[in-house]
């Protein structure tokens, strides 16, 4: 499928200017809860075991105005976390967080509304809430009505709002409040065929001014499109901060390699449930996962060989003499 930032312009950013996204030594620790019960009673007492989750583990970085930077990571790496700590939804436990310029986070669209007002004077909160003024807001409120597709709902209580509508309503203000940094999720688009069209020429219009951008995606494709730069997360840390391919390729290759790891412990697993079966016929199923796992992982040592040649061929190109380990 072609992606929607096919043939965008590189942008030209200053690397001397001042940042407009500035991060110092930032950590945020989650407290786990089995049930709303224990969150509750947690309260008032303190639970004698806690359980605890580093979703942000002294991460520090600076992003200049105009740069487009990929945030990269699997699944509870840390990428989301990151952006609400930017986008003002959640703050550190430790370290400090500047931000230069107002942001548009299309992440949690739907957060902030008052169930009880109408989407219009819900527009007119939110813009209150970024620092706009009434004159400012008075401009930009029938864009953002004319962009939601809401009609006569947009004088009704959010409340009444079917899921997607909200979604319509929290997309339209995010991306027509002039913002100077934008906080794309991947997950970017909302309603139906047409109105993600919509959606998709509008995120691409705003990126062409040269808004700073954050773009996280699971499609790499699409980053390497738009962002030069990229940070990998993993379990809290940033692994690797450069260029996106560099970044992509480092990430594949801690991928690989955990991927090889896990299987590698399920095979020594699989082969002592074998050795000391006293009938090896009856574990047909067991053998057959197994010569699965050894398989991928022989598959698994072919891809990093080829990650490696890659990454070192990059590095030539791109560094030259002066080429950099992958713990950068």
């Amino acid at each position: 499928m072609d992606s929607f930032f096919q043939n965008m312009h590189r942008r030209k950013v200053d690397m001397n200017s001042e940042p407009i996204i500035v991060l110092k030594n930032v950590s945020k620790t989650y407290t786990l809860y089995k049930n709303d019960s224990e969150r509750f009673r947690a309260l008032f007492k303190k639970p004698k075991k806690l359980t605890t989750h580093k979703a942000l583990d002294n991460v520090s970085l600076e992003i200049r105005k105009g740069e487009a930077v990929g945030i990269m990571g699997d699944n509870g790496g840390g990428k989301s976390t990151l952006l609400k700590h930017i986008t003002g939804v959640t703050f550190p436990d430790e370290g400090e967080i500047h931000v230069n310029g107002m942001v548009a986070a299309l992440l949690e669209l739907t957060a902030g509304f008052v169930l009880e007002m109408t989407g219009r004077e819900n527009i007119r909160l939110k813009g209150y809430i970024l620092g706009l003024k009434d004159e400012e807001i008075d401009k930009i409120e029938e864009n953002v009505i004319d962009f939601a597709e809401l009609g006569v709902y947009i004088d009704q209580p959010v409340r009444t709002y079917s899921s997607g509508m909200k979604m319509r309503l929290g997309f339209a203000i995010n991306v027509n409040i002039s913002p100077d940094i934008m906080v794309i999720d991947e997950a970017l688009a909302v309603g139906d065929a047409s109105f993600k069209t919509k959606c998709k020429a509008k995120i691409r219009q705003i990126i062409e001014t040269g808004v700073t951008v954050l773009y996280v995606s699971h499609n790499a494709s699409s980053v390497e499109e738009i962002c030069e730069r990229s940070i990998f997360l993993k379990k809290g840390k940033k692994i690797f901060d450069g260029p996106t391919k560099e970044t992509h390729l480092v990430y594949l290759l801690d991928k690989r390699k955990s991927q090889i790891a896990q299987r590698e412990k399920k095979i020594k697993e699989l082969k002592k449930v074998i050795d000391n079966a006293e009938d090896k016929s009856l574990l047909i199923d067991e053998q057959e996962t197994l010569d699965n796992h050894i398989a991928k992982v022989e598959t698994f040592k072919k891809e990093i060989a080829d990650y490696e040649i890659k990454l070192e061929n990059f590095r030539k190109e791109h560094y030259g003499d002066k080429a950099v380990d992958s713990d950068q």
